[in-house]
């Protein structure tokens, strides 16, 4: 095995690649594609490939690609990237915009997509030449901001399908519009929490409002229960744990003069640790429990979507000190905890797993464009830094 090249040399090859990501994500961008319908972009995956002399493998979790490149007899690492868009109407006026009405890459999935492109084609570069002590997995997953008819998001699948089985580390990143081009985050244990819904149907019973006492008002009793959830977080919940219930919907009655015969909430139930989700699980269900003395009833439907993101705690420190050796100490976060979700968190449970978080913003700019609306952007520049901090991070484990 040839001696491997430093992380100086890794970015400036990244560099060197910064038009050639650009064009791949503004490809992508504009040809939105929404979860589990990637056909298009797993095209294109599967066609620049093919093309660095990597064997495609498509249609795994349904749209997804997996790619192998083989070194030395070393360590298999994975690198992953979500492919998928959302239903937003960009508002951007760039000359890449989405050119599909009502669907956007509004969350940077297109840039996670190029990055992982431009690192196959340096880690590509490197096994041709000897330098690779072990085998990379590109994971181009589909599928990250939904779940099909069985509830199955692209990550899930994957893992059930065994694109991450002999793993011994896998890595991915997403852009942060909080952060500034140039600066990485990332740290050991929770960083994202889990993200569960909910559906609550409250009955009462409908009557005349001039005549309550001949029914059962839900909308009462709706309030009753809405003081009780917004309870649970302030006086259930350990003061230093952490954990969030929101409800964001709610629909009752049909006419000023009617009382309403039934309600339904729907909501979130965030936290980052199995044991406060089975709490706020039980304590969900007893605030409900507050309309059965008063003679109403109830209908609560849990469904688990994405576990916490736990970072492996010694991923977690390999990959802060890679992006340091990359990008220097001062460039480097310890990230604070958020409650949004990402079903990476199914391939850190697969494998010893980091997530990091990549700085896209710009501070010239008026302000930020956060992810999920209609102006989201980011500064193409971090694009071969992400490009090149992946390659650091499977260069980092393939050398333990």
């Amino acid at each position: 095995m040839k001696p491997i090249v430093d992380n100086a040399d890794i970015l400036q090859q990244a560099k060197a690649l910064h038009a050639k990501i650009r064009a791949w994500r503004r490809q992508i961008h504009r040809y939105p594609e929404l979860s589990f319908t990637e056909t298009r972009t797993a095209g294109l995956i599967a066609s620049a490939l093919f093309d660095l002399g990597i064997e495609p493998e498509t249609e795994v979790a349904k749209t997804g690609v997996v790619g192998v490149i083989k070194g030395g007899d070393g360590p298999v690492v994975g690198l992953r990237a979500d492919m998928d868009a959302l239903p937003i109407t960009e508002q951007n006026g760039a000359d890449f915009d989405s050119t599909r009405p009502g669907l956007m890459h509004a969350c940077g999935h297109d840039a996670h997509t190029a990055m992982l492109l431009g690192a196959a084609t340096i880690l590509k570069a490197l096994a041709d030449r000897g330098q690779l002590p072990g085998t990379v997995r590109l994971l181009f997953q589909p599928s990250e901001e939904d779940q099909d008819d069985e509830g199955k998001s692209g990550g899930m699948r994957m893992v059930e399908e065994g694109a991450l089985d002999g793993l011994d580390a896998v890595f991915g990143l997403h852009v942060d519009t909080g952060l500034p081009v140039g600066t990485v985050a990332t740290r050991p244990g929770p960083m994202m929490a889990s993200a569960d819904t909910f559906m609550l149907t409250l009955y009462g019973q409908a009557a005349h409002a001039a005549r309550p006492h001949q029914g059962l008002d839900t909308i009462a009793l709706a309030a009753h229960v809405i003081q009780a959830v917004h309870q649970i977080v302030s006086r259930r919940l350990d003061p230093i744990g952490e954990g969030v219930i929101t409800i964001g919907t709610i629909q009752g009655g049909t006419k000023d003069n009617i009382i309403a015969g039934t309600v339904t909430m729907t909501g979130t139930i965030r936290s980052f640790t199995p044991e406060n989700r089975d709490l706020l699980y039980t304590e969900l269900r007893r605030a409900c429990q507050i309309v059965e003395p008063l003679g109403g009833r109830f209908e609560l439907d849990l469904r688990a979507g994405y576990p916490p993101l736990a970072n492996d705690e010694a991923m977690a420190d390999l990959m802060l000190s890679a992006a340091r050796d990359l990008l220097g100490d001062e460039q480097v976060r310890v990230a604070e905890k958020i409650m949004a979700a990402e079903d990476f968190s199914f391939m850190a449970q697969a494998a010893p797993g980091s997530f990091l978080r990549l700085g896209v913003y710009n501070p010239a700019w008026p302000q930020i464009y956060p992810v999920h609306t209609p102006t989201f952007r980011i500064d193409e520049d971090a694009l071969p830094i992400g490009a090149a901090a992946l390659v650091a991070m499977a260069l980092a484990r393939l050398r333990l």
